[in-house]
C-alpha cells in the first residue's frame, strides 16, 4: 500500500473510547468504521487509515482519492493487515514503503520479534569496515594482505558502495563499479582488469560475511550474472633472463651484492624469503637450505618477519653445487658483518626490498645495454624457464619453488620447455651452470 505525505500521521496513543454508541459517535469523527479493527478514515480527499500496531498508533495516507469504491478496497486491504498481524507475519514497510515511518517500524519490529537485519537495512561501507576490523584481528591474514585490502577499501570500494545497501547490490551495479574504477588512476595509469578483479576480491568475501551473519541464505548472491574481467595471460608477464643476460648483470653489481643475485637466479626463492633467510636456516654440513620465514609488509607498510605464503612453502631444499656456490661467498660477507640475516646490505642492516630495488636492481639493469629493466620477481621466473627448458625435472623445480606439485610449474611456463629430459637431483641444472658462461 503506497502512501502519500502523510504529515498528520504521527504516532500517539488513541483516546479511552467506551462501548457507549453516543459517547462512541461524540468521541470519533465521521468517516470511521465503527464496528472493526482499525479505521478507513477521509484525509483532505485522500483515504488513509488509522490503526494499532506494537502499541502504537499509525495513521498514513495513501494515494487513493476519497469515494465508495477506494474505501472499500482500502477496508479489504486493512482486514489482510490485521490477519497478518495477529499471525505475526506484517511487515510495515512492505504495506508503507514510502512512509517517514518505514525505518522506525523496521526497527521496532527487529527488536519485537528478533529479525535479523535485511540486506536492505545494513550499509554496505560501514559493514566493511567492520569486516575489515575483524580481519585484523583475526591473526589469519598477513600484514602486507590487510594493508592490500585497507588500500582498495580507501580508495576504490568505500568511495563507491559505502553509501549503498546490500540489497541494492547486483551485476548491473558491479557493472557500473567497473566503468567507475576504469576512469580512476592507479599510479598515473589507467586501472586495469587485474586491479579491478583484485578489488572485487574482499567485496565478495564481505557480502558472504554479511550474508552469514545476517543469515541471508544462499540465494544472497549479488555477482550472480556477473563475470570475471578477462585478463592477460599469466605467461605474458613473464620476463626470464637467459644465462648470458644473468652473467652480464652479475658482473654489473656492486661486489657486495653479487652472491645475493647469483643465489636468486639459481634458486628461485622469492625475493621476501631470500632476505629473510637467517644463518640458522643454512645446515652447511647436509647440504640443506630450510625456508621457514619471509619478510613483508605490514599493514602500515613496514618491514615485518612473517610467515611463508603458505604451507607448500615453507620447504626444505636440497642444495646443489650450483646454489652453493653463492652461498658461500655470502657466508664470508655476512661472518664479517654479522648481521641478524644471512643476507644484509653493505652496513649489516635487513634489507627492504624496496631499496634493493631502487638503490641497486634497477640502476644495475639500466647499465647494462641490451637488457630491460623488470621486475625483481624475474629471477625467480629466470631459475623455471632455464631449469625446464633444459630439461630438469618438474617435481623437482615445484619442491624448489615451494609450490605444492608440477601444475604451477607446467602450466605457467610450459611454453619454455624444449625437452623433457630432466632428472630428479638437479644434476643436469649443475651442468648448465658448469659448462655456460662464467
Amino acid at each position: 500500500m503506497s502512501t502519500g505525505n502523510a504529515a498528520k500521521a504521527n504516532v500517539v496513543d488513541f483516546p479511552l473510547i467506551t462501548k457507549s454508541k453516543k459517547q462512541i459517535a461524540k468521541t470519533r469523527k465521521s468517516g470511521l468504521n465503527h464496528n472493526k479493527w482499525g479505521s478507513v478514515r477521509n484525509y483532505e480527499g485522500k483515504v488513509g487509515v488509522d490503526f494499532i500496531y506494537l502499541d502504537e498508533r499509525v495513521r498514513e495516507v495513501t494515494e487513493y482519492r476519497w469515494n465508495e469504491k477506494n474505501t472499500k478496497t482500502v477496508r479489504e486491504q486493512m482486514d489482510r493487515i490485521k490477519i497478518k498481524i495477529d499471525e505475526g507475519t506484517f511487515r510495515f514497510s512492505e504495506a508503507f514503503s514510502f512512509s517517514k515511518k518505514a525505518e522506525y517500524f523496521a526497527n521496532k519490529e527487529r527488536e519485537h520479534y528478533g529479525l535479523p537485519l535485511t540486506p536492505e537495512q545494513v550499509r554496505c561501507g560501514e559493514y566493511a569496515w567492520q569486516w575489515y576490523q575483524r580481519r585484523s584481528l583475526s591473526g589469519r591474514i598477513t600484514g602486507r594482505t590487510l594493508r592490500e585490502y585497507k588500500s582498495y577499501l580507501k580508495r576504490y570500494l568505500d568511495p563507491f558502495f559505502g553509501t549503498r545497501s546490500f540489497g541494492q547490490l547486483n551485476a548491473e551495479v558491479l557493472e557500473d563499479f567497473v566503468a567507475w574504477a576504469r576512469q580512476q588512476k592507479l599510479k598515473g595509469h589507467p586501472v586495469s582488469n587485474k586491479s579491478i578483479n583484485k578489488y572485487l576480491v574482499p567485496l565478495r568475501m564481505i557480502c558472504e560475511a554479511a550474508a552469514i551473519e545476517h543469515k541471508w541464505g544462499r540465494g544472497f548472491d549479488p555477482f550472480f550474472g556477473f563475470s570475471r574481467l578477462p585478463e592477460n595471460d599469466a605467461r605474458d608477464e613473464i620476463f626470464p633472463f637467459k644465462l648470458e643476460e644473468q652473467v652480464m648483470i652479475c658482473e654489473a653489481l656492486p661486489e657486495h651484492w653479487r652472491p645475493y643475485f647469483q643465489f636468486a637466479f639459481r634458486s628461485g626463492l622469492r625475493p621476501g624469503e631470500q632476505i629473510g633467510l637467517k644463518p640458522e636456516d643454512i645446515d652447511w654440513e647436509k647440504g640443506l637450505l630450510h625456508v621457514r620465514r619471509a619478510i613483508t609488509l605490514d599493514v602500515e607498510g613496514q618491514r615485518t618477519e612473517g610467515k611463508t605464503k603458505n604451507r607448500f612453502s615453507r620447504r626444505t631444499i636440497k642444495l646443489t653445487q650450483t646454489m652453493l656456490a653463492p652461498l658461500l661467498a655470502q657466508k664470508v660477507i655476512y661472518e664479517r658483518l654479522g648481521s641478524a640475516y644471512f643476507f644484509c646490505t653493505p652496513g649489516g642492516h635487513p634489507v627492504h626490498l624496496s631499496n634493493l630495488r631502487r638503490k641497486v636492481w634497477i640502476p644495475t639493469l639500466e647499465e647494462v645495454v641490451g637488457i630491460p629493466v623488470r621486475a625483481l620477481k624475474q629471477t625467480r621466473h629466470s631459475f623455471a624457464t632455464n631449469a625446464l627448458s633444459h630439461g630438469v625435472n618438474p617435481l623437482w623445480i615445484a619442491k624448489v619453488m615451494g609450490h605444492r606439485d608440477t601444475e604451477m610449474v607446467i602450466k605457467t611456463y610450459t611454453k619454455y620447455v624444449e625437452n623433457s629430459r630432466g632428472m630428479e637431483d638437479g644434476a643436469i641444472y649443475d651442468r648448465l651452470y658448469q659448462s655456460g658462461p662464467q
